[in-house]
């Protein structure tokens, strides 16, 4: 009882209020990340990859959707879950995002239930992934994303116990979930093989013993052999739609992490310093390496990832932002690991760094609220040009996607169909058919002749000027300029231009 009744002493205090607050600090930033993603935009317009995602999964039969699978850049995964769902809750803007955003809530949840042993670390990653902002979009957009955030979150918890005790169950959930992120993104691979590597290395003969575990891998081998050939396709030269990294790229990844471009630079500086100093220490048999098997590889993994993959993008046209969402995860554990690492040193370290993602993320959400419609989606859809074409009187429609991509999708007819969804959604017999992407030329006269002079025809033609190739950088749309009889409104925001014409008196 005398004992009991010792003061504490100044450090034994802040670490006493360090774990009193860390709880208050998480159930907050759950709070706020959860305000975040329900306001980031469910209800807005769908943008033109949504689109496809709606036009895939309103197919009517399973060839109709595997011709579409083989279409497309992604994985199989979650445009076949998306196909089941729309059968059930239909193809309206909210029932198609509504499976991401629940994924994307589930992530953190997932984290603070099962992430790591350690309940300090649990709290700190769901609170830094709840945060961080590549997963505030993601959750309202019909793509692949959040699943893939989901899966890789869960991959890197499954990987930790995997390392600490490689037993053929583990394994196999290992690699069901590897195979399951690659099938969702093909990037996915990068980090899967590094695991892969890493595990076989540490665990040796016991993971030799685990071979059973590749079966999971079968499926997902037979359909890349069968979908590769058409990804592959992407990489020449004259049909990529962006270029190579620039410097400025490299502020992507502290972004991600605080939401700020600077404090998260420092955050970065400071994990690499101590990193340092704690290998130097290690090798000098001063001290231990602080962390286990497991974690090391699981945040070198991401680390190396991301290295590769946007060192890759410096050289070749293979990248963009959205890419490295697999390895994010990997690299939020090393954030929670590292502050709870710190946390015996400095006890109040995870305060400050929690307290500023809930101002960065709080600040996103004040945006989201004030001015809805500066979401991206407004300036790249096709719905609402399809809207205002849906006032007038006309049964045919002719497209144009003017980017290099188009050159590889646009055989298959699918520009067309993803350009009258909406109207064919809205219940009218629309009649669409794409113009082939120009390689060269003045894309104006070619849709006028291709619309022809019945009246009955609307025009709809996107573009980015930014991406080279496209031929409205060159040509910019004047088609009421080369003939009066078209009205026409232009839906985009530079540099975007989503421009619709309809005849003049319809």
């Amino acid at each position: 009882m005398a004992e009991l009744a010792l003061p504490l002493s100044p450090a034994d205090g802040r670490a006493r209020a360090s774990l009193d607050l860390l709880p208050l600090l998480c159930w907050i930033s759950l709070a706020v990340g959860l305000l975040c993603r329900l306001f980031a935009g469910i209800d807005t317009p769908l943008w033109f990859d949504e689109t496809y995602s709606a036009v895939i999964a309103s197919q009517r039969n399973l060839p109709d959707l595997v011709r579409w699978l083989l279409s497309e850049l992604s994985g199989p995964t979650y445009y076949s879950f998306l196909f089941l769902w729309e059968k059930v809750a239909g193809n309206g803007n909210i029932a198609l995002r509504l499976p991401s955003l629940i994924l994307s809530i589930a992530t953190p949840l997932l984290i603070l239930w099962r992430g790591h042993p350690d309940r300090n670390v649990r709290m700190l990653w769901a609170a830094i992934t709840v945060l961080s902002v590549i997963g505030f979009e993601t959750a309202t957009q019909a793509r692949p994303y959040a699943l893939l955030f989901l899966l890789a979150s869960t991959q890197a918890m499954v990987f930790l116990r995997l390392i600490a005790d490689p037993r053929t169950g583990t394994t196999c959930l290992w690699t069901s979930i590897s195979a399951l992120m690659v099938l969702t993104h093909y990037h996915a691979a990068v980090i899967c093989g590094l695991q892969g590597i890493a595990y076989l290395a540490l665990c040796r003969g016991r993971a030799l013993r685990c071979w059973p575990a590749l079966l999971p891998l079968v499926p997902m081998a037979v359909w890349m052999a069968w979908h590769l050939p058409f990804v592959f396709s992407y990489a020449h030269s004259d049909v990529v739609w962006y270029g190579t990294l620039g410097l400025d790229a490299l502020w992507l990844i502290p972004s991600l992490l605080t939401g700020l471009a600077w404090p998260g630079v420092a955050l970065l500086a400071a994990m690499a310093f101590s990193f340092g100093i704690d290998m130097v220490k290690a090798r000098r048999g001063k001290a231990q390496w602080p962390y286990s098997a497991g974690e090391t590889a699981l945040v070198a993994s991401g680390m190396l990832a991301i290295t590769i993959v946007m060192g890759i993008g410096f050289i070749v046209p293979s990248f963009t932002g959205r890419y490295i969402l697999p390895y994010v995860p990997a690299l939020l554990a090393g954030v929670a690991l590292w502050t709870n690492r710190m946390a015996r040193h400095a006890p109040m370290i995870a305060a400050p760094l929690l307290c500023m993602m809930i101002g960065s993320a709080g600040a996103q959400l004040v945006g989201y609220i004030r001015d809805p419609q500066a979401d991206f989606r407004y300036a790249f859809n096709f719905e609402q040009p399809s809207q205002w074409i849906a006032q007038h009187r006309v049964d045919r429609l002719v497209v144009l996607w003017d980017s290099p991509s188009a050159a590889l999708v646009d055989p298959g007819g699918h520009i067309a169909s993803v350009g009258s969804f909406f109207l064919h959604r809205a219940g009218l017999p629309i009649q669409a058919t794409a113009l082939p992407w120009p390689r060269t030329g003045d894309p104006n006269p070619l849709l006028i002749d291709m619309a022809g002079k019945d009246g009955r025809s609307a025009i709809l033609w996107a573009y980015h000027a930014n991406v080279e190739g496209t031929r409205g950088r060159v040509h910019p749309w004047r088609i009421p300029k080369i003939d009066p009889h078209w009205q026409c409104r232009d839906f985009g925001r530079a540099p975007v231009t989503v421009l619709a014409c309809v005849p003049v008196g319809h």
